[in-house]
């Protein structure tokens, strides 16, 4: 089986069409591995498909672009559990002060600060076991959840499906 997607095998394990693949390229939403070669077809790699995959789920969901692409481009997964991408919004604990000359602090401040107007979102793969302790959290105001996993399994599925034709 060849590891490379065609752009045909990306577009259906992402679930996306050529069009949004060509525009997110070209507004630097995502940077392709490979560079485009005159007269040759572009390919992609398996951790490329899944990216993609993964960003159009949270821009489907209404997440901002710009937020979609920063959280969407260093994905791993679990072994013994499925993995979920959770981008969500809540205060942030500002950075303790020090003297000048003095050593930095190692903790936070324990003061949060959170702007409705522009609240910060923080990305985290989680274990789909702690799910209900990251949504039980106080300070997590909503989030967007997407299963790492399914757009894998989607993605393998375009590529297996293509193989065998």
């Amino acid at each position: 089986m060849n590891t490379d997607l065609d752009i045909h095998q990306v577009c259906k394990g992402a679930a996306i069409t050529r069009i949004q693949l060509n525009q997110w390229i070209s507004r630097g939403y995502f940077r392709p591995a490979n560079e485009p070669v005159n007269g040759k077809a572009r390919t992609f790699s398996i951790n490329e498909a899944i990216t993609l995959g993964v960003f159009a789920e949270l821009t489907r969901i209404g997440v901002p672009y710009d937020v979609a692409a920063q959280h969407s481009r260093l994905l791993h997964g679990f072994k013994d559990e499925a993995a979920l991408l959770v981008v969500y919004q809540g205060p942030q604990e500002l950075i303790a002060t020090s003297e000048r000359g003095t050593p930095p602090p190692t903790q936070p401040s324990g003061v949060k600060f959170y702007d409705p107007a522009m609240p910060p979102m923080v990305g985290e793969i989680i274990k789909i076991s702690e799910l209900g302790d990251l949504a039980a959290n106080p300070d997590v105001r909503s989030m967007a959840v997407v299963n790492i996993d399914h757009v894998e399994s989607r993605v393998k599925a375009a590529m297996t499906a293509s193989d065998q034709i």
